[in-house]
């Protein structure tokens, strides 16, 4: 891949700091292998993916989409219909959209140490209004992120394809919830447990996106055969899994349960000469660390952040 001057994301740094560590070792205990020319895996921000919402609406099919950059997991881009015959008020959504990258697999430390995360984040733009305007009851919301380029070849970890679901303190509260119930996770392997922080049944939904049927949720990542440093993912929820786990009134129909105010997509890429890691070998037990369902996640926006408008 060409190195003239692409403006690479905000791992840079961290990679011109190992690279300073490495150098201030002694000669003989550098290492000698081939392991020794691996760098850090980065994301080419002067190429802006695109990023696609659909969902089946009771006038037909609806269609938002717009291209990203990469930027902080918090506000972001308020999507516009593609469809130039839609209305100008039919043609604005509810949808502040982001494109993020991290290190770590919803910062809990249970990802892969040379892996990288793709984040693709929408937002409430009034929380009092609903995520996906008018959608048919029983029917799918779809998130497609495309175009994404990286610094060298890569693969996809199977099984790091997850959903989190952020929902509304006041809106936990309505439902006598306390605040701790704030974060849900669709979970794409049934194995993964975010090293330990989910309980199945009351924060998470393990295998909601395995795709193993036509009625689930589903997470493909797609990587370009023709250039590996390529890649994409298509996701699809079934509307009925926004409804939070421990909502006292059971019922997936519109308008009959409280919806997330953020959600987030996100799965981990890694380099195509690294070693995947053993799902069950993440997994230790069933039971979440002390605090783990509200976890410290000083970048996810906050019930007032969510309804600030672009300056």
């Amino acid at each position: 891949m060409k190195t003239s001057k692409p403006v690479w994301y905000s791992f840079a740094i961290l990679a011109a700091l190992t690279t300073l560590t490495t150098a201030a070792q002694p000669l003989d205990t550098k290492k000698t292998d081939t392991t020794t020319h691996h760098k850090i895996l980065l994301a080419d921000d002067t190429i802006k993916p695109t990023m696609t919402v659909r969902w089946m609406t009771k006038n037909g099919p609806r269609e938002l989409s717009a291209q990203m950059p990469y930027g902080p997991p918090t506000g972001g881009v308020i999507l516009q219909s593609n469809n130039s015959n839609q209305n100008h008020k039919d043609a604005q959504s509810n949808i502040r959209a982001y494109l993020a990258l991290g290190g770590s697999r919803v910062d809990t430390g249970a990802g892969h140490p040379k892996g990288l995360v793709i984040r693709a984040g929408l937002t409430k733009v009034e929380n009092a209004k609903p995520f996906f305007a008018k959608i048919v009851p029983g029917s799918h919301v779809e998130i497609e992120l495309q175009g994404v380029t990286l610094s060298e070849p890569i693969q996809y970890h199977q099984g790091t394809g997850i959903m989190h679901l952020k929902y509304a303190i006041g809106d936990l509260l309505a439902c006598s919830l306390p605040g701790t119930a704030r974060n849900q996770y669709l979970l794409s392997d049934p194995k993964d447990s975010l090293g330990g922080r989910v309980v199945p049944g009351e924060n998470a939904t393990p295998g909601a996106l395995q795709g193993t049927n036509k009625s689930d949720g589903s997470f493909n990542i797609t990587v370009n055969p023709n250039d590996p440093t390529t890649m994409g993912y298509i996701v699809k929820i079934p509307y009925g899994y926004f409804r939070h786990l421990q909502d006292p009134w059971n019922s997936t129909l519109p308008g009959t349960f409280f919806e997330p105010i953020h959600l987030h997509a996100e799965a981990e890429i890694i380099p195509l000469w690294a070693t995947p890691l053993d799902r069950e070998w993440i997994i230790e037990n069933n039971e979440p660390p002390e605090n783990s369902s509200n976890p410290d996640e000083p970048n996810e926006p906050t019930d007032q952040q969510t309804n600030d408008h672009d300056d």
